[in-house]
């Protein structure tokens, strides 16, 4: 399911609070548009409580305590409304995030703005792919501009973590096929069986993240279900826990994992 990013209630207090006195020409980007939006960064944003503000070209950033002023050329700011809060708007913000992001958390955040928690029927997608090309092109020249480039190449809808976008990274850089991200695997009356956070369907081999949140004896109780339902179904599920997956998604033993997967896409007959 989508770990929605969520803002720190601090970082969104003090954006409020900006936002009653913000000039007419400023609007919130980069890391606080992102992190308004929603989209996951790595975890040492969340401790960092400075707001990013940008403004046009030829006006004076502002200097305000705790506020990281930019200079943005007008097309590139692309402001928006959201709760009554200027900012820039999705796209652009990615866009400004090439700036201070490396690829893989750059393709993260532009997982979650294709994908939104449409996987799920819930949220729709905040961006399209080509939105996502218009920003680039509109920001042709910026700082990052080749992370960006290779970061939307590398972008797929369908994950709904930080998480899973970068585990399938690590999978594919590691030689195995490339997984569809919450893939939903259907029985023979058509009804849903499960949604397999990461799946290689050609072989019937899936990867499933279990958390903490899995520990309560209902939802125990309904994994087994699940992955007994699964397994009638022809699948083999790798489960993966904090142990194999840090909190910001990288793999603690990137071999021994790989290895685990590469293990049970053998035994389906895969062939690297």
């Amino acid at each position: 399911m989508r770990q929605h990013a969520g803002v720190a209630d601090d970082v969104r207090s003090r954006a409020m609070a900006y936002a009653e006195r913000m000039p007419g020409r400023q609007v919130f980007s980069h890391a606080t548009a992102a992190m308004l939006w929603g989209m996951p960064l790595p975890p040492h944003f969340e401790g960092d409580l400075r707001l990013h503000v940008g403004v046009p070209a030829g006006s004076t950033r502002s200097l305000a305590e705790g506020v990281v002023g930019h200079v943005v050329r007008p097309e590139r700011l692309g402001a928006m409304s959201l709760a009554g809060v200027r900012l820039a708007g999705p796209s652009d913000a990615w866009c400004q995030l090439g700036s201070m992001l490396g690829v893989d958390d750059l393709v993260a955040a532009a997982d979650f703005l294709i994908t939104g928690g449409e996987p799920l029927n819930r949220d729709a997608a905040l961006c399209t792919r080509g939105e996502l090309t218009a920003a680039l092109r509109r920001h042709s020249g910026c700082r990052g501009a080749t992370r960006l480039r290779e970061a939307l190449e590398l972008a797929r809808w369908g994950p709904l973590s930080r998480r899973e976008s970068l585990l399938r990274l690590q999978l594919t850089r590691g030689g195995l096929p490339e997984p569809v991200p919450n893939l939903r695997v259907l029985d023979a009356t058509r009804r849903l069986v499960a949604i397999v956070d990461l799946a290689f369907p050609e072989w019937r081999v899936g990867i499933e993240y279990q958390g903490d949140l899995h520990r309560s004896p209902s939802r125990f109780r309904a994994d087994v279900r699940r992955l007994e339902r699964l397994a009638d179904e022809g699948w083999l599920m790798v489960q993966a826990t904090a142990d194999d997956v840090g909190a910001d998604g990288a793999l603690r033993d990137s071999a021994a994992f790989v290895h685990r997967v590469v293990a049970r896409l053998h035994s389906r007959g895969w062939c690297p």
